[in-house]
């Protein structure tokens, strides 16, 4: 469940994600679930990031620095960016209803940029490199290791969407294929243990 099911709600979350349209009444309106929705994300990021440690543990590879290191950056920086991009600028425009149109300009004025290009989205870069670096490490060594094919494939492209950023596609794509990379692989581990019960008996 820690292994398959963070990743798949996430993939899912993602296509909900909002995407309001860069004017002061579009975020007054979608505020409260801007802000909602980050949290949500913010615990399912959390769990994300153990269910690469799982499925990194499978291969030998939960105690190599560049998982750890990898997992770690993804976790401060990502979350971080969650909590300053998305439950900030939501909270403040939120908080902004009840304000005069002059002042909700100037409120947005100081949060718009903060999804996509103000400071708070350096955060995004660094967390999300940290995620490459796990996931993409995680994928060379499942290939070394002679992990099928398509396994070591789609735990590679889960390093690789998510460098579009996060809402949908590019997130859905990425935590999606971390899934399924994750869920191919919990199938070859229980044909093989079948397989020995088998020979066993």
């Amino acid at each position: 469940v820690l292994l398959l099911a963070p990743p798949l709600l996430l993939a899912g979350l993602e296509i909900l994600h909002p995407q309001p349209d860069e004017t002061v009444q579009a975020m007054l309106d979608a505020s409260t679930w801007f802000a909602g929705f980050h949290v949500i994300q913010l615990a399912l990021t959390g769990l994300v990031g153990l269910s690469v440690l799982l499925l990194a543990d499978s291969f030998g590879r939960a105690s190599a620095w560049v998982t750890r290191l990898g997992v770690g950056v993804f976790l401060v920086f990502f979350s971080a960016y969650d909590a300053a991009a998305g439950i900030g600028t939501g909270l403040a425009m939120r908080s902004a209803r009840d304000l005069s149109a002059v002042q909700q300009e100037g409120v947005f004025d100081v949060v718009k940029d903060w999804p996509a290009v103000g400071p708070p989205f350096a955060l995004s870069i660094v967390g999300t490199l940290g995620w490459v670096a796990a996931v993409g490490a995680l994928a060379l060594a499942a290939r070394r290791q002679g992990a099928p094919r398509r396994e070591w494939i789609f735990i590679g492209l889960a390093a690789v969407f998510l460098l579009g950023g996060h809402p949908f596609p590019q997130g859905t794509l990425a935590f999606g294929c971390f899934f399924i990379g994750a869920l191919l692989h919990e199938w070859g581990a229980g044909a093989v243990r079948l397989a020995t019960r088998s020979d066993a008996g």
